[in-house]
């Protein structure tokens, strides 16, 4: 009242409360830093998954491969096999087991014969059509999950297993 003058009172209370806008931020801030840790956890897990999915397809391709070769190898020697017989056959030679000259065991053998060619083809092109399925799987794998599918998968097989048992005679 008497000699000094009232100062004007701060209003700045920053030195007793402390910043809380950066407090906030700062608190902000750690959310952020852990929901990225978190996100970079996902990933991590999902390009994980991919990986061994990527082996799995991987491992899978060899074996289709691997009985798709020794499938082919089978046919083959069973077309060598049959051609060498009608050779020698026509050549007038005697075959093992067969009486060369009768025009039933002829007609019963080319029937038979044609026969096994068509269920060769018809495995060649079972095994084609597990190629393309397998093929196709392994895009739909790698594609996004909002994107359609390149192709349509193939139908499964008609033949259910190998077709080594078959028989000429």
């Amino acid at each position: 009242m008497f000699g000094k003058t009232k100062d004007a009172i701060d209003d700045d209370f920053t030195g007793i409360f402390g910043d809380e806008e950066a407090a906030d931020n700062e608190a902000q801030f750690d959310q952020l830093r852990e929901r990225v840790q978190h996100v970079e956890g996902q990933i991590h897990s999902q390009f994980t998954s991919m990986a061994a999915y990527a082996q799995i397809a991987q491992e899978q391709i060899e074996l289709t491969r691997a009985e798709s070769r020794a499938e082919n190898e089978q046919s083959e020697r069973r077309v060598t096999q049959l051609i060498e017989r009608e050779r020698a056959e026509r050549l007038g030679m005697p075959t093992p087991g067969h009486d060369p000259g009768t025009s039933s065991d002829v007609d019963a053998r080319l029937d038979s014969l044609e026969v096994a060619v068509e269920a060769i083809k018809v495995g060649l092109s079972d095994c084609l059509s597990r190629q393309k399925a397998l093929a196709d799987a392994i895009t739909a794998l790698f594609q996004p999950a909002d994107a359609s599918p390149v192709s349509a998968t193939l139908p499964p097989p008609s033949i259910d297993g190998p077709i080594g048992d078959l028989s000429l005679a």
